[in-house]
């Protein structure tokens, strides 16, 4: 195996171990704090969250994928960088403390401006901690990030569950949240020996601000369809609905970030690294988009089937109106799983501008469509969430594909045999096992047994599975391996 195939491994093994920990101690944390929080409570943060976490974009400007992305990096540039991002981080914090009057009249709920100045700061430091983590990640210490993200999220749930506990209330989320930025923060700095110096206004950054400029109009966009939901939930129906469909989203987010975020940071630098070479670039890409599809996208068709226990084991009676929301969101998620690869396409060759204009005009589409099932609450929305993810990946695999001179149809045929063939089948089978029996416990391990029983028989009966399967099989062995 090739140097960089062989770190690619060690570093995915690495993370997904990591995020393997990360997933049970979210899934954890939603489950207990649900029992301690009510829907309004978990709503009234998201409501200020689907807001704020626009400036934390802002906060990046692209400028962490561009610092990774490049093929050299200066010690001088590394130093501007990390000077930009705070000094954006700062402005960030400021402008979000002075609209926080503004957010509680749009709302119509006072308790809204406390919790945007409590969480108005944290850009200051996360600003502070861009280039530390871009840092890691372009050296490639998978290890020192997989430490980082697991040690904060272990703190940060500690902190909520103690604040709910004694009865903070809402004020437990925020905790968390505070706790986790300034950890991740702090660890990193710890793991980087690097130092920022003085900038340095004879070097230009220019090349770095223009490719982060068009990622950050990326991110913003992408950031309207995964977050405008929320503010119109919010806004039309108030938090008690918006606190359902905030833990059935959160259900989506926490499988979809557990994979997406840490293969895209093992992904990117490995792509950036073999952008030249069309040949290994195609072939790792091809990989990448089977183990997307085998795991995220397998695993959010099951999610959708087995809604309705897992709901009722996790949260309890008073949460039961987030199983329907969850089905439909985890469908959304197979295909939105399944797009991820498409990004660090656009991103690793480099085409962050092209990538920009495709969301300057897909993106407020998707807007409409998802805001148009809002008469129909939270359900309505959700389903609007299903049909922009199918269109957005199809439209985006097509686009990327022809830009970067690929044949995008093999990519396409393999991506239609796992979903038809494996991927949706087993999703159904899940659900037809959920609806043989009432105890939510033994629907939840009939359900699984049957969705684990079809991609048993997929593998062994149809060839084009198995082939399939083959170098997924074989990056697992890989990743057990080498971790």
């Amino acid at each position: 195996m090739s140097t960089i195939s062989g770190t690619a491994a060690r570093g995915a093994g690495v993370t997904f171990a990591a995020q393997g920990a990360r997933f049970v101690l979210q899934i954890g944390s939603l489950a207990v704090l649900s029992r301690l929080l009510t829907p309004s409570e978990v709503g009234i943060v998201a409501m200020v969250t689907a807001v704020l976490n626009v400036a934390e974009i802002v906060r990046d400007f692209g400028l962490s994928s561009a610092a990774i992305q490049a093929p050299r990096l200066s010690a001088a540039e590394r130093t501007n960088l990390f000077w930009i991002n705070l000094g954006i981080g700062t402005a960030c914090s400021v402008v979000a403390a002075a609209c926080a009057p503004l957010l509680g009249a749009v709302y119509g709920d006072p308790r809204i401006v406390p919790i945007v100045l409590a969480l108005a700061w944290l850009f200051v430091v996360s600003g502070a901690n861009t280039q530390y983590r871009a840092d890691l990640s372009r050296s490639l210490r998978f290890s020192a990030l997989a430490l980082t993200d697991v040690a904060a999220q272990v703190l940060g749930i500690a902190v909520a569950i103690v604040c709910a506990v004694s009865g903070a209330g809402y004020w437990s989320i925020v905790a968390q949240q505070a706790t986790f930025v300034v950890t991740t923060c702090l660890m990193n700095v710890a793991q980087v020996r690097w130092r920022p110096g003085r900038p340095r206004r004879d070097v230009p950054m220019r090349h770095f601000t223009r490719f982060g400029a068009n990622l950050l109009g990326t991110n913003l966009l992408g950031y309207a369809v995964n977050n405008l939901d929320n503010v119109g939930i919010g806004a039309v129906w108030g938090s008690g609905p918006l606190g359902l469909y905030s833990r059935a989203y959160q259900l989506l987010q926490v499988p979809l970030q557990q994979v997406n975020a840490p293969l895209g940071r093992v992904v990117l630098p490995i792509l950036s690294k073999v952008q030249d070479d069309p040949v290994r670039y195609e072939r790792y890409f091809r990989r990448f988009q089977l183990v997307i599809c085998y795991s995220l996208g397998l695993g959010f068709a099951v999610l959708a089937g087995l809604s309705q226990p897992i709901v009722a084991i996790l949260f309890g009676p008073s949460w039961q109106g987030v199983a329907p929301l969850l089905g439909v969101l985890a469908l959304s998620g197979v295909f939105k799983g399944i797009d991820s690869a498409n990004y660090q396409m656009w991103v690793s060759r480099g085409f962050a501008s092209q990538l920009f204009k495709f969301y300057l005009v897909s993106r407020p589409i998707m807007v409409v469509m998802i805001l148009a099932g809002l008469p129909w609450g939270p359900l309505g929305v959700a389903v609007g969430q299903l049909v922009v993810a199918v269109l957005h990946w199809a439209v985006s695999l097509r686009i990327v594909c022809r830009l970067a001179d690929i044949d995008a149809r093999p990519l396409f045929a393999q991506s239609a045999r796992a979903l038809l063939l494996v991927i949706l089948p087993a999703g159904l089978l899940a659900w037809v096992g959920t609806s043989l029996l009432s105890d939510p416990v033994a629907s939840l391990a009939t359900g699984t047994a049957m969705s684990v029983a079809w991609v048993a028989v997929a593998a062994l009966v149809l060839p084009w599975v198995r082939r399939d399967l083959e170098p997924v099989v074989a990056t697992s062995r890989s990743l057990a391996a080498r971790r």
